[in-house]
């Protein structure tokens, strides 16, 4: 590795076209011991932390007792301190369960989800010392101690709050050219810094950036470059570049494959990829350990190109298509280090970046807080092994298998400086498989076709083995029965939640699982459409009032066709439309399009058909699944609930048109949806638990990266049940049948919250969180895979159209229902005609005019 020499320093102002390139390294923290506060429990009776809920608390030996008593015990302490940046350490040995939390209320804000931090606790009985940083805006008013989320004893020898800051200086950004390296320093401390980099100082104001232009000395194809930033009472900065001379030749080992042509340098420095003669990707470096490239011996062995040193091996083996490396190392190594040439079209690194032409990783667009930086994330947040980009040149993308590796991504290539997109491992034994399938340039699709690198990762690995069930069909249905019968309702009908704030009303979802249920028909003076997050509109048939869901079907059709432009597409002007480059979205456009053509299909409706279309055709645009959650997400944020309703629309525009590039849609908007689906696990609760958004509810929090929202996997799996009678491309039943399985999991089994969904599941510490929601739309989403009606079904004909809560089929002139003896429901023929039926097990109703 080489330290270059510096050729000039020149004053300048951020560059624009590199604002939205975030720097790959968070900033450096810099430590105090200036103490805030600080709590010792050395009294008899200790006044200042009291036990609030579901615990109690008293100073004993020396120690704060915590005695937890439920799932949500907490304490509160006034403070009165300058916020800002802020650390907690405890010093703390734990019996219960689940992670802690410290919330915060301030002089600007109450306590709230915004305000809150996660306390890793481990419950071994074990003293520890446990330390989490937060920032605090506005002066620090209440803290709120969450001691885990079960039962047990928690006890604290100590607490104290002390300050840390950023480190004043960064290197904002690396812009690379063919010659040279522009290091961009900058400095936010609130005085002027003398800075040296590499050798040359200079000194920068409050708030500038100075530019160091940077030659490297080396003439090779690829260089390591190390940038040290230095100044006086500080710690040193360093950053090391892989620097790569497009136009430098070396001595290389060739090997070909179809329109694949493998160029590999000799001294195992860089390999080179083309396809169809242009470059497409590079390897460079190959491998790297501590920033150093090892000094190899090349050779081509006949079966595969193999590199050795000293302390690492490596192996090339370039087969069709795939490139697979094969990588061992004494110590952590970095490698293969792939750098996917041209302009990106669409990226997706599965679990945390789902991105189109404008995008770049670890944007503030979606997350605003530290936590955006997500180049090298927690491994549990990556939710399948895959990283991809597609260009104009290709789609290349990197799998692999073993889910302790470190994956790095990076587009543009902030690490280098360059346009390119970086994907990297690391590990000591590293084993990738590359992939490259033709570009927009080859098979002429503009939109990027990331969707063909999503489906060789999950069918190369194979679906994961569906988790058992928790409880048999039986214990299901009566834990569900008992939910609905339970705290969710009241004599005003249910809430969508648990919790009593959420307001309770006549919900036919829910009516309508009780009677799929058990058979009740509540008696309701009046019915709210909705309370679930799938429809279920059977109660309506059920209890007389088809002609009341009608009026209601015709007043929704008139709202969404009222809504739409004239070129099909809905807008959104609200405040998540910030940051996002139109103020339209797949996800945004879908949730219309979805309820007007599942209304068409109900009621025959020709209107609501033909709005329903000019949006299919209008949202064959988009390429990133995204803006279906506009009351507390941005517009701009992936989104898999998009994913869902995308997928919903393009079924029923397929089955109600016969349009086969409706089918095409569908397949690609539920191929989007995979990177969202967990598709590994270490953890009793995880496979198939499904990611909702890649950001973060108001850009701050909760942060939704990692943490599972199964409500909205339920809606995606409910989508795909739709889609599999008519695509084989993956065994979507199967998908859709784990992500329930998760949620069944995730159901609370027992307690005051039995049988509702939490909000969300945390995998880490297997924690539920609220809000706790009704089970209805898993009940749904079972009798679809299990082949029964739970809504309402259809049957057309080129006449006729009849809609029934039990199955219907056309036999020539009559409607042919298998209904279950005794009971009383109506059908509606034609959108117009109700017909009121006492079943007989199998009967018939006349259709002639």
């Amino acid at each position: 590795m080489r330290i270059a020499r510096i050729l000039l320093t020149v004053v300048v102002s951020a560059n624009a076209a590199w604002a939205e390139a975030e720097n790959p390294a968070a900033r450096e923290i810099l430590e105090s011991d200036e103490l805030a506060v600080r709590w010792e429990f050395d009294r008899p009776v200790e006044p200042v932390w009291h036990a609030t809920h579901d615990c109690s608390a008293e100073s004993r030996d020396g120690v704060l007792a915590i005695t937890s008593r439920g799932d949500d015990p907490y304490l509160l302490a006034p403070a009165d301190i300058d916020g800002g940046p802020l650390k907690l350490t405890l010093r703390v040995r734990a019996k219960a369960g689940g992670a802690g939390a410290i919330y915060w209320a301030t002089d600007k804000a109450p306590i709230g989800e915004g305000r809150r931090v996660t306390v890793p606790l481990v419950h071994d009985g074990a003293w520890r010392e446990v330390a989490v940083r937060f920032r605090v805006d506005g002066r620090l008013r209440t803290l709120r101690l969450d001691p885990g989320t079960a039962a047990g004893t928690v006890e604290v020898d100590w607490m104290r709050i002390t300050r840390w800051r950023q480190h004043p200086l960064a290197i904002e950004r690396i812009e690379s050219s063919d010659d040279a390296l522009a290091i961009f320093v900058r400095n936010d401390d609130n005085a002027g810094r003398n800075v040296n980099v590499n050798g040359q100082s200079a000194d920068i104001a409050p708030g500038a950036a100075v530019r160091f232009d940077v030659v490297p000395e080396g003439k090779r194809p690829l260089e390591r470059i190390r940038v040290l930033v230095q100044s006086p009472g500080l710690p040193a900065i360093e950053r090391t570049v892989s620097f790569h001379r497009p136009a430098v030749e070396a001595d290389w080992l060739v090997r070909k494959a179809g329109p694949l042509e493998l160029r590999v340098a000799r001294d195992g420095s860089l390999a080179r990829v083309f396809r169809s003669g242009k470059l497409t990707a590079v390897l460079g470096p190959i491998v790297h350990v501590g920033g150093e490239i090892p000094t190899f011996a090349a050779r081509d062995d006949g079966d595969a190109i193999r590199l050795e040193s000293g302390a690492v091996r490596v192996r090339l083996l370039l087969e069709g298509d795939e490139l697979r490396t094969e990588i061992e190392s004494r110590a952590v190594c970095e490698g293969p280090c792939l750098r996917v040439v041209g302009d990106m079209r669409q990226a997706v690194f599965a679990g945390l970046e789902y991105m189109e032409l404008g995008d770049t990783s670890s944007s503030q667009l979606d997350v605003e807080t530290e936590e955006h930086l997500r180049f090298a994330p927690p491994l549990r947040h990556v939710t399948m092994p895959l990283a991809a980009v597609a260009t104009e040149r290709c789609v290349a993308a990197m799998a692999w298998d073993d889910m302790t590796l470190q994956p790095v991504f990076a587009s543009p290539n902030v690490y280098d400086g360059t346009a390119d997109h970086r994907i990297a491992l690391r590990g000591k034994r590293i084993v990738a498989t590359i992939r490259f399938f033709a570009g927009a340039s080859e098979h002429g699709d503009e939109r990027g076709g990331i969707e063909e690198a999503i489906l060789w990762a999950v069918k190369r690995r194979g679906l994961p083995s569906l988790p058992a069930p928790p409880r048999s069909t039986q214990a299901q249905q009566a834990l569900d029965l008992a939910t609905l019968n339970g705290p969710l309702r009241t004599r005003d009908g249910w809430g969508h939640c648990i919790e009593p704030h959420w307001g309770r009303a006549p919900f036919g979802d829910m009516a309508s699982t009780l009677w799929r249920l058990g058979g009740e028909v509540p008696e309701l003076p009046r019915i709210v459409p909705g309370g679930a997050h799938i429809r279920n509109d059977s109660i309506y048939f059920a209890s007389g009032r088809a002609e009341e869901w009608l009026r209601q079907a015709k007043a929704e059709i008139a709202r969404h066709i009222a809504a739409q432009q004239p070129d099909g597409s809905y807008r959104y002007d609200g405040p998540y439309r910030r940051g996002h480059f139109e103020n339209t979205a797949s996800g945004l456009c879908a949730t219309h399009a979805a309820r007007l053509l599942e209304l068409a299909h109900l009621t025959g409706n020709k209107e609501a058909l033909a709005a329903g279309v000019r949006t299919l055709d209008y949202m064959k645009r988009f390429r990133v699944p995204r803006g279906a959650q506009t009351w507390e997400v941005p517009l701009h944020t992936p989104d898999l609930l998009g994913s869902a309703y995308l997928v919903w629309v393009y079924v029923r525009g397929y089955e109600l048109t016969g349009d086969k590039s409706y089918l095409a849609e569908a397949r690609r908007w539920a191929l989007s949806g995979m990177p969202f689906v967990y598709q590994w696990s270490d953890r009793p609760v995880m496979a198939y638990s499904t990611i909702a958004v890649l950001g973060a509810t108001n850009w701050q929090a909760p942060y939704w990266i990692g943490l599972p929202v199964q409500w909205v996997g339920g809606v995606y799996a409910y989508a795909l049940g739709l889609l599999a009678p008519h695509d084989a491309t993956l065994d979507w039943r199967n998908v859709a049948r784990g992500i329930l399985i998760a949620a069944r999991q995730m159901q609370y089994p027992d307690g005051p919250n039995a049988g509702t969904l939490p909000d969300s599941f945390a995998l880490s510490e297997q924690e539920r969180r609220p809000w706790n929601i009704n089970p209805c739309a898993l009940v749904s989403l079972e009798r679809l895979l299990d082949g029964k009606v739970d809504s309402l079904a259809v049957a057309r004909s080129k006449e006729r159209h009849v809609v029934a809560p039990f199955p219907v089929r056309i036999d020539e002139n009559r409607a042919i229902i298998d209904g279950i003896a005794g009971t009383r429901y109506q059908v509606i023929v034609d959108g117009r005609r109700i017909v009121d039926v006492t079943s007989q097990g199998k009967d018939t109703v006349d259709l002639a005019p």
